[in-house]
């Protein structure tokens, strides 16, 4: 399957679907940083800049979109400034629907925080859902946590598949069987393993402090500032408000560690901020793949 990538910030969408066994034909970047690491990564993929200025005729012919639009005015981190689809920023959901719309790919994958979901209070979201299906796809969606899939950073985000023409989409991001849940706040009993993943990652041999609360309590909760060393780290968010990654046993602060510049080092920050956890779309690219081969095994002969 061949894929054109929007808003790929550093690829983390476009490595999770090579991973599964795609291939990324086209992608989308504005910000220089992101173009660079693209360019060192995927030397021989179609690069273009602005989103804005994409006409249909200049992606090639791929099976699905992939992308993230920007979340600056759908995130709860933003709580008073959200100015959801009506911002600059998130409002860009509407060029990547018109392109979609234009090139009508068989898959759109989507991923954003879980501020979409209730952002003007529901109506954003009703839009996104809405336009997929006047497209013409059936549309699933559901939140997700980076750390139900071995990684050891907390990091919900939400995920919407559409498959043009089936109900493929609900195949990818729902399994048959019930999912076993847990009322125990802080539980580490997941309510969801994605499986090939381990359980849980025992070990613990790092840990984030955000400078903002370093000496707060370790509980202040998914988005508050402190600190935590039980094999979890915060959010990392584009801020770079975790900005002291430690090792238990040598605590340092990793932009001594790191010996770059303070101008680079934040720019790693602000993408890693805002990039996806590569095991989650890897998971869900490899289930995009089995549901292709059910609905279109045509296509495989």
């Amino acid at each position: 399957m061949k894929v054109a990538s929007f808003f790929s910030g550093i690829g983390g969408i476009d490595l999770g679907f090579e991973r599964a066994g795609m291939e990324v034909v086209f992608q989308c970047e504005i910000l220089p940083f992101g173009q660079k690491v693209l360019r060192k990564h995927w030397p021989n993929t179609l690069l273009t800049q602005d989103i804005t200025k994409i006409n249909g005729s200049d992606i090639p012919k791929v099976d699905i979109f992939a992308g993230g639009f920007p979340c600056q005015d759908l995130s709860l981190a933003n709580q008073g400034k959200r100015k959801g689809l009506e911002g600059a920023r998130s409002g860009l959901f509407y060029k990547y629907a018109e392109l979609i719309k234009e090139k009508q790919p068989r898959w759109v994958f989507i991923e954003n925080v879980p501020g979409l979901l209730n952002s003007a209070k529901g109506e954003d979201f009703k839009i996104v859902i809405s336009t997929l299906d006047e497209f013409g796809y059936g549309i699933s969606w559901r939140i997700l946590d980076a750390k139900f899939f071995g990684t050891p950073q907390r990091r919900r985000r939400a995920y919407i598949v559409a498959s043009r023409g089936t109900l493929g989409a609900a195949e990818v991001l729902f399994e048959p069987e019930a999912n076993p849940i847990t009322n125990r706040t802080g539980s580490r009993a997941k309510n969801f393993i994605a499986s090939g993943n381990d359980e849980s990652l025992p070990g613990s041999n790092l840990f984030s402090i955000q400078h903002a609360g370093i000496g707060r309590r370790a509980n202040a909760g998914p988005q508050g500032k402190g600190y935590r060393n039980d094999g979890e780290t915060y959010t990392l968010d584009s801020r770079g408000s975790s900005d002291a990654v430690c090792k238990t046993d040598a605590p340092f602060r990793v932009r001594t560690a790191s010996r770059l510049s303070s101008r680079l080092d934040g720019n790693r920050f602000r993408a890693i901020g805002n990039a996806v956890c590569v095991p989650v779309i890897e998971w869900i690219a490899s289930r995009i793949i089995e549901a292709d081969k059910k609905y279109y095994p045509q296509l495989y002969t």
